[in-house]
């Protein structure tokens, strides 16, 4: 499997080198951010941004941090002014602030966000660009994100009541735009459906950034009959969701009953999240680097190779609750041997191929570098 402590420093090593040549808007009151070539920049550096929501007191932003988060968007925090909110997380993290108050900067500050899932109170396209007339694209240093629903995605997901027109001028309307399925509350037990949404969702809202919520639990104990997510679903679901072409992901950690919390996830869910933030760190090149041709024999495997710095990377994701064994084809990969990250193992490449077997939600990340 994946994740084993003793083989990150290398690669955090590595991930730090990563793309400092990429310019981005350059502000002394912002966070300087901007968007390049499909990726968010902050501070002249490709940004990965791995996000809570809501996160509305200095210990709930301390623990996300503690956590690997580093960007909180805060939509919706009773009590707290803009003013407040920043100071409070941009000790720790970056932050997104609600576009309906967008008077404050400060050095941490990335940018605004719409209103959540728009389509589902009560806004249309037009409406909400009239309330927030906030262009994309604008040279300050700031970005605008939005997040809708899965209304745009096959049954049961789809809403009838909007057009995917409506979904496309939505996400359109921001630099970087995003949505929320969260399968498992939907009492569906496939997860592929967050890599097929996912690509759905690139191609629906164009050249731009995007992102998926990653559910860490139920919103409610009666949804599905009280499921219990394990580690290797949350997981899957967040390779799955950048395997699907996500340049970004965020754990939703709130649940409404028996009363609300902003962060209620089992101590092994914790965990979970804490190693892939680290991961994610690590090959952060990868993440953000250009994708590339890639395929593999089995529907089951999900496969994105992207080329990072001097590296080719393969991220390969078993989406079923099966054994499979699979062989996947980068052209871009160089014969020889390709290090299977995070493992210490290695797979021979011959022919720009290489077999693997894949336990039930396995997750395997290879790199090779490109001469």
């Amino acid at each position: 499997m994946l994740y084993r402590p003793l083989a990150w420093c290398a690669l955090f090593a590595a991930a730090a080198m990563f793309g400092t040549g990429i310019a981005g808007a350059t502000t002394t009151s912002t966070a300087g951010a901007a968007v390049k070539s499909h990726v968010i920049v902050v501070r002249h550096k490709p940004f990965f941004p791995v996000m809570a929501i809501d996160q509305c007191t200095p210990s709930a932003v301390a623990r996300a941090h503690r956590l690997g988060i580093n960007l909180i968007i805060n939509e919706s925090c009773d009590g707290l002014s803009p003013k407040q909110q920043l100071s409070m997380i941009e000790r720790r993290v970056l932050a997104v602030l609600p576009i309906e108050r967008r008077h404050v900067r400060g050095g941490g500050l990335v940018g605004w966000t719409f209103p959540d899932e728009p389509e589902g109170n009560h806004w249309t396209p037009a409406s909400l660009r009239d309330a927030h007339p906030y262009r994309a694209g604008s040279p300050d240093g700031l970005l605008s994100f939005v997040t809708t629903g899965s209304g745009f995605f096959r049954k049961p997901y789809r809403d009838a009541r909007f057009t995917l027109s409506n979904y496309r001028r939505f996400a359109r309307l921001a630099d970087v735009a995003g949505f929320d399925l969260y399968p498992l509350g939907h009492c569906q037990n496939d997860l592929s459906v967050v890599y097929d949404s996912q690509r759905a969702f690139v191609r629906l809202a164009g050249p731009m950034p995007t992102f998926q919520w990653i559910e860490t639990g139920p919103i409610k104990p009666t949804y599905c009959g009280g499921f219990r997510m394990s580690p290797a679903e949350l997981r899957a679901e967040v390779w799955l969701a950048i395997a699907g072409g996500a340049r970004g992901i965020g754990f939703f950690t709130h649940t409404w009953s028996p009363a609300h919390s902003e962060f209620d996830v089992t101590p092994a869910l914790q965990r979970t999240m804490k190693r892939l933030s680290d991961f994610l760190g690590a090959v952060k090149p990868g993440l953000l680097g250009r994708t590339t041709l890639s395929g593999v024999n089995s529907g089951a495997i999900k496969v994105l190779a992207r080329s990072g710095g001097d590296r080719t990377y393969v991220f390969a994701v078993n989406a079923s609750r099966n054994w499979v064994n699979a062989v996947l084809h980068v052209p871009r990969l160089r014969n020889g041997q390709a290090r299977a990250l995070g493992e210490k193992r290695i797979v021979p490449v011959h022919n720009h191929r290489f077999a693997q077997d894949f336990a039930p939600l396995a997750i395997h990340v290879y790199v090779r570098r490109r001469r």
